[in-house]
């Protein structure tokens, strides 16, 4: 009995080390990047760099087409690793807003710093684009086509030397609502490229910047021309709102989620990411809010002390959910 409490004993001992050793790693990694972070951005407001604000300068693969299922070719740019070694690099997807209709997939100049100090780090950055809703609402294939571009990493890994198992997703606004649902739903959820069905949708984290997590809060009584006909388009109002609002699918496996929002956003209520916050917390779901004080939705015109708090916040967030 003595010598199985001895052996235990360090067992204990080990895995305190080695927790304590990781979690000071992380803590180390953490600061050490926040403080690149800010002095990339610094030195980007006096001098432009290849890697500061423009990413597109510094991209390695454009347009790569990752499907074609309905006579329109989808793609994604690859914004490799910076760092000069040989193991598979952890993913960053990257998925646009513009409610569901506009938008494309350039990254904006808020998160550019931010993501390329990443990539200095290890880090792979993917920016996908999807199918825009033109005369009838298809969220639906909108969500098939983020978490086709997930299995389409997964089958191509060994091909641009990423790591499928360190998978993060980065979404904004109706992008956020669609990674959502990609990350939180099952893999045999939302399928539409068969080629692509038999790979793995699994991600390890979500960043929801300002996301519609909750569809019955959204206000469609003064939309624009194209809006009004997407949303008028929708004939079982119920139904589409249960299927496709995020929430719904949250449970105790759900991956890690960080939600980013403005209190004063005035698209999408903010209400709505503390709903989704609380529905992750009753489920035991992991999750972490950061509010915004700017009144900003689409990161376009957000201050610099909210850039400040939210590259932080980002920072850490990925930093303590990855291999690194």
């Amino acid at each position: 009995m003595k010598k199985f409490f001895k052996r235990l004993l360090i067992i204990l001992i080990a895995a305190i080390i080695i927790f304590i050793s990781i979690f000071h790693k992380r803590i180390i990694l953490t600061y050490a990047l926040v403080n690149k972070y800010i002095s990339l951005k610094n030195d980007n407001m006096r001098t432009p760099k290849i890697n500061g604000l423009k990413m597109s300068q510094s991209m390695n693969y454009r347009d790569v087409i990752y499907k074609n299922t309905n006579g329109v070719p989808l793609t994604l740019d690859i914004y490799s690793s910076l760092k000069k070694d040989n193991n598979p690099s952890p993913v960053i997807l990257y998925v646009h807003g513009g409610s569901w209709v506009y938008g494309d997939k350039n990254i904006p100049d808020a998160l550019s710093p931010v993501l390329n100090t990443f990539r200095e780090e290890g880090y792979t950055i993917i920016s996908t684009s999807y199918e825009l809703n033109r005369n009838k609402a298809d969220f639906n294939k909108q969500v098939a086509d983020i978490k086709d571009t997930i299995r389409w990493i997964y089958k191509n890994n060994s091909t641009y030397n990423i790591d499928p198992n360190e998978i993060g997703v980065i979404g904004v606004s109706s992008g956020a609502h669609l990674s959502l649902l990609a990350g939180y739903s099952s893999n045999d959820d939302f399928i539409d490229d068969k080629t692509l069905s038999k790979y793995s949708s699994k991600v390890k984290y979500l960043i929801d910047f300002a996301g519609p997590t909750d569809l019955n809060l959204l206000n469609t009584n003064d939309l624009n021309y194209d809006l009004t006909k997407i949303f008028n388009s929708i004939k079982d109002k119920d139904t589409v709102i249960k299927k496709f609002n995020p929430m719904n699918y949250v449970n105790k496996e759900s991956p890690n989620t960080l939600i980013i929002h403005s209190s004063f956003d005035p698209m999408v209520p903010y209400k709505s990411s503390k709903e989704l916050y609380n529905k992750c917390v009753q489920e035991h779901a992991k999750v972490e809010l950061i509010t915004l004080n700017s009144s900003v939705h689409d990161l376009s015109n957000i201050s610099s002390t909210d850039i400040g708090s939210m590259s932080e916040g980002l920072l850490k967030f990925v930093i303590f959910n990855s291999p690194l």
